[in-house]
């Protein structure tokens, strides 16, 4: 079976989760097919679409899978089109995907994408999306007031698009807020306004990472932050990384939320507070940090349920073949002359 593995093969942490799947595709018996979305050629003939990407030589040679794992870790709009666009071409030829094309721009959007957690009624922090330009129409501090009561306490702020924590912001006060946010909307530039949770400890930020595999919790870490007055937990920042053994109430609530944005395989960031838990993003390609931390092979998880879905969907499709193939054959009638 011809696994791809569907990258722009940018940045070290990028280069090494594509390692990891390639090592496991070898090691499960499989040729692993690396698929470069920024290279790659959508060719449509007689109704029929197609995917070609250059070979060492620089000549085009059509992609063929039965099974593709998505590593999409850009989020602007061009480059999450480009993939996608590649990927539902591979799709149309029969291969199974490991996450679905509306799903990965959806968890890419992180106001619909939050939109669709809260709607699915799961705990996340109050939130107010601005996607307008036009920040003279509007009343921020009356904006402010509705995820903030408190003048003195600090908010959130995020661009729509961002990995790795890039595009989080801390705000202080009120007044620094609305600066940020000022500046941000005269660049035309969407942003999410958000209720800063308030860590369970003082001054120890930390967040839990649940990594999900065919739709279930495979395995969790705590993940705390570099520095006292860094709010961002992520270990591509300095973070650090420990084992976490979650409760069912959890487990659930990072499933939950991988359902809602419409993912089988994603990395699911949740907060606490005290007793509280809330969902702060959902992960179409997390990183594999989380083996070193835990000692557990996530990439196997990821390449058995590529596997298993593309050997059902190849029997699946045989079976129609076949039920084809014995449905009777009718011989029209001749046509009495008169």
């Amino acid at each position: 079976m011809r696994i791809g593995i569907l990258s722009a093969q940018l940045g070290r942490e990028d280069v090494h989760e594509n390692k990891r799947l390639v090592r496991e595709i070898r090691l499960m018996g499989h040729r692993p097919v690396i698929i470069n979305y920024r290279r790659a050629v959508v060719v449509t003939t007689k109704g029929k679409q197609a995917l070609y990407q250059p070979d060492r030589h620089g000549v085009l040679k059509q992609v063929r899978v039965n099974a593709v794992i998505p590593r999409i870790n850009e989020a602007d709009d061009k480059s999450v089109t480009l993939a996608t666009t590649a990927l539902e071409t591979l799709m149309t030829g029969g291969a199974y995907s490991t996450a679905n094309p509306i799903a990965i721009r959806l968890s890419k959007d992180k106001i619909r994408s939050l939109l669709a957690i809260m709607g699915a009624g799961i705990n996340a922090p109050r939130t107010a999306a601005i996607t307008s330009a036009r920040a003279t129409e509007l009343d921020l501090d009356k904006v402010l007031k509705a995820v903030e009561a408190n003048a003195n306490k600090r908010v959130i702020i995020k661009t729509n698009v961002g990995t790795l924590g890039k595009g989080v912001m801390s705000a202080n006060t009120r007044g620094e807020a609305r600066a940020i946010m000022d500046g941000f909307l005269a660049n035309n530039i969407p942003i999410l306004l958000q209720q800063f949770v308030e860590p369970t400890k003082k001054n120890q930020y930390i967040d839990l990472r649940f990594m999900v595999v065919s739709g279930k919790v495979v395995t969790a870490m705590k993940r705390m932050s570099a520095r006292k007055d860094e709010i961002r937990a992520n270990i591509s920042l300095g973070g650090k990384g420990e084992p976490y053994t979650p409760t069912e109430t959890e487990i659930d609530m990072a499933e939950r939320a991988a359902r809602a944005v419409g993912l089988t395989v994603a990395g699911v960031d949740i907060i606490p507070s005290g007793k509280a838990r809330l969902v702060i993003e959902v992960n179409s390609s997390p990183g594999f940090i989380i083996e070193k931390v835990n000692d557990f092979n996530l990439a196997k998880k990821i390449v058995r349920q590529a596997v298993t879905n593309a050997n059902r969907q190849e029997k699946q499709a045989m079976k129609k073949l076949a039920a084809k193939l014995n449905e009777p054959i009718t011989i029209p009638k001749p046509i009495k002359k008169n």
